[in-house]
C-alpha cells in the first residue's frame, strides 16, 4: 500500500553530530535532492514528502543538497536497486564561494581600496588613492577620575576613517560626513565570501557510478483546507461539492502527486526536528525532545512516526523497484484503516503559492428537520451536591431556540471531512455552518437557521419528595422526583418533523410521545447517572404537542 511502504520502518538515524566539512572539489559538490513525485499532505500542515532520482556516486558515496527539515525519525533514504544497500548517512556542511552585493558606501570604498576615488567631504572634492580605513585610538584612562557605570559597549558604534592619499599627503576622513563618492568604472561593487551549507553524504554498496535513490520524510509548511458547496436542487435533492484549498509554504512541486489526507494524524514526534538536519546542537537537542516528550522515555533509536494510509494503487516507476514510493491513478479516493486519501495528479505548485482544486461532485439526499436541544443549568453533581445558579449563563431562550437544520444522507463514495460548508439555493445564499465528519452511508444536521415559527417552553417541577434516606459514606439523601414538559407549537403552514434531545442527571422513570432513553457510559460510579432523553415528533400545521417526563435525582442533605 502506498503510504504504507512510505512510511513502514521509518530509519532513525543514530544520535551522532558530525563535524562541518570543506569540500575541496568538484566531486565534493553534492548534487540537487531528487524530484518531489509524491506529497501526502494533512490538514494540520504536516505533509510526508516523496522524492526519487538519480544521484552520482563516487567510489560508492553519493552527495545530496539541501537537507530536508525533516521531523525525528521519518528521514529515509532508500537505493531502489534490489542489488544494493545503504550502508551510511552523514549529515555535514560543505563550503560554496558566493557573492553579495555591497550594502553601504562605506564597505564599497574598502572593497576598493587601491583604487582613485573622488569624495566629497564639508561641501569639497577630494581625489586620492583609497588606503583604507582606521578607528580611533583610545585615549589612556586618567587614574584621579571617577570610575563610570559600565555602558554596553557593543551598542555604542564606533566612528570610523577613510584614509585617502591625496597629493603625496596620507588624509582621515570621518565616514559619516562623506556625502557622496565617485569610483573609476573596474569599481567593485560585489564581494566574494564562502559560505557554509548543510548536505547528506551517503555509501551504498553493490551500486556503479549512480544509484536511483528514494527520499521519504516528514516536515512541516503543506497543509490543505476543505470545504464545501451544497446546492439545494429541490425539497429532497442537494448537490455536493467539496474542493481543497491547498497552502505550499514547503517547497516546489512540478508535477508531483498530492494527496489529501482525511483522518487524525499521529506522529508523535511530528514538532521535534531531525537531528539529521543539522538545526540544533546535541544538548539542544535532547533538551528539545525531553521537552515534548513530558517524561517519557524516548527511544531515539526505534522512533516510528508512521500510518498506514493508502490502497488501491498501483507502481509510478516502471522499470524501477522503489520500496516505497508508489501513487495512484487519478482517482477520487481511496481507504486504508482510520484514513482517506483524496488524489490529485499532476499538481505544479510553487513555494508560497496556494491552490484550490475540486476533490468530488455528488447528487445526495436530504430532508428539512427541526432540532430542539433542550438545556438548562445542573442543579446537582453526580453525587447529589447543590449546584448554585451560574450568573453569566445566556438566556434560557437563547439557549433552547429550534433549529432548522438538514439532515444529509451520505450516498457519495467517499466520506466527508469536518469543514464548513456553504448552502446556496439556485444563486441565493441560504447558510454556512460545519458539516462534522460523515461516513459512507451515513447521516449529518447541517443547521440553517434558527425557526422563528416553531414556539417551544420547557419547566421542570418536583412533584415528591423521599426526606433524609440514608445512603452511603455517612450521609443521608432526599429523593426527589422531578417532572419535566416540554412544550412546542408549530406556526408554519406545512408539516414539520421534529427532534427533541435533552441531557439530564438522574434515573428517567417515564416518557410520553414515544420518547426513549439511555443512561449513558460516562459517570457510572456516582449516585446521579447521566441519562439521555430523545424524541421524534410530527407536527402538522398550527398543532401544538406537549411531552413529559419524568425523573428520580438523590440530593445529598
Amino acid at each position: 500500500m502506498w503510504l504504507c511502504r512510505m512510511l513502514a520502518c521509518v530509519v532513525s538515524f543514530s544520535l551522532c553530530w558530525p563535524a562541518a566539512l570543506i569540500s575541496g572539489g568538484s566531486e565534493d559538490i553534492p548534487d540537487p535532492l531528487p524530484k518531489t513525485i509524491a506529497v501526502a499532505a494533512f490538514k494540520n500542515g504536516l505533509a510526508f514528502v516523496v522524492r526519487q532520482g538519480e544521484v552520482r556516486l563516487q567510489s560508492g558515496t553519493g552527495r545530496i543538497a539541501p537537507i530536508p527539515s525533516a521531523t525525528l525519525g521519518t528521514l529515509w533514504l532508500s537505493p531502489n536497486d534490489p542489488r544494493a544497500s545503504l550502508d551510511e548517512v552523514v549529515a555535514y556542511h560543505y563550503m560554496v564561494d558566493d557573492k553579495r552585493t555591497i550594502a553601504s558606501l562605506g564597505e564599497v570604498l574598502q572593497a576598493n581600496a587601491g583604487k582613485t576615488a573622488t569624495i566629497s567631504y564639508n561641501l569639497k572634492e577630494y581625489t586620492g588613492e583609497i588606503v583604507g580605513f582606521r578607528e580611533p585610538e583610545s585615549s589612556a584612562p586618567d587614574p584621579s577620575a571617577k570610575p563610570e557605570a559600565p555602558r554596553d559597549t557593543a551598542s555604542v558604534p564606533r566612528p570610523q576613517y577613510l584614509l585617502l592619499r591625496v597629493d603625496k599627503r596620507l588624509l582621515a576622513f570621518p565616514l559619516s560626513a562623506i556625502s557622496h563618492a565617485a569610483l573609476p568604472e573596474d569599481a567593485l561593487f560585489q564581494e566574494r565570501f564562502e559560505q557554509q551549507r548543510p548536505a547528506l553524504r551517503f555509501k551504498v554498496k553493490g551500486a556503479s557510478d549512480n544509484t536511483n535513490l528514494t527520499i521519504g520524510y516528514l516536515e512541516h509548511g503543506l497543509g490543505w483546507t476543505p470545504s464545501y458547496l451544497i446546492s439545494l436542487k429541490d425539497d429532497q435533492t442537494a448537490q455536493i461539492t467539496m474542493q481543497a484549498v491547498v497552502v505550499d509554504d514547503m517547497e516546489d512541486l512540478r508535477e508531483s502527486d498530492l494527496f489529501f489526507v482525511v483522518g487524525v494524524p499521529n506522529f508523535t514526534y511530528s514538532n521535534t526536528a531531525s537531528p539529521m538536519s543539522l538545526q540544533q546542537s546535541l544538548l539542544d537537542f535532547m533538551k528539545d525532545a525531553e521537552r515534548r516528550d513530558s517524561g517519557r522515555n524516548l527511544r531515539y533509536t526505534n522512533a516510528v512516526a508512521g500510518q498506514l494510509v493508502m490502497a488501491d494503487e498501483r507502481s509510478n516507476f516502471e522499470g524501477s523497484e522503489a520500496s516505497f514510493a508508489t501513487t495512484v491513478e487519478e482517482l477520487s479516493g481511496a481507504p486504508e484503516e482510520d484514513l482517506f486519501l483524496y488524489t490529485r495528479s499532476g499538481v505544479t505548485l510553487a513555494r508560497g503559492e496556494r491552490a484550490t482544486y475540486s476533490v468530488f461532485s455528488g447528487n445526495v439526499g436530504y430532508e428539512h428537520i427541526y432540532e430542539w436541544e433542550v438545556q438548562d443549568q445542573p442543579r446537582v453533581d453526580g453525587f447529589g451536591n447543590v449546584i448554585q445558579p451560574n450568573p453569566n449563563t445566556p438566556d434560557a431562550a437563547v439557549l433552547n431556540s429550534i433549529w432548522h437544520s438538514l439532515r444529509l444522507k451520505n450516498s457519495t463514495k467517499f466520506p466527508w471531512t469536518s469543514a464548513p460548508a456553504l448552502v446556496i439555493s439556485g444563486t441565493k445564499p441560504v447558510s454556512q455552518d460545519t458539516l462534522p465528519y460523515t461516513p459512507k452511508a451515513a447521516s449529518s444536521s447541517l443547521r440553517i437557521t434558527v425557526a422563528t415559527d416553531l414556539r417551544s417552553s420547557h419547566e421542570e417541577r418536583e412533584i415528591a419528595r423521599q426526606r433524609d434516606v440514608e445512603r452511603r459514606r455517612g450521609y443521608n439523601y432526599d429523593l426527589v422526583t422531578v417532572e419535566g414538559t416540554l412544550k412546542v407549537k408549530n406556526y408554519k403552514m406545512k408539516e414539520v418533523r421534529l427532534s427533541i434531545g435533552k441531557t439530564l442527571r438522574g434515573a428517567v422513570d417515564f416518557q410520553s410521545d414515544g420518547g426513549k432513553s439511555v443512561k449513558l457510559g460516562e459517570a457510572i460510579q456516582t449516585d446521579n447517572p447521566v441519562s439521555r432523553l430523545t424524541w421524534e415528533i410530527t407536527l402538522k400545521p398550527g398543532e401544538d404537542r406537549t411531552a413529559s417526563y419524568r425523573y428520580k435525582v438523590w440530593v445529598r442533605v
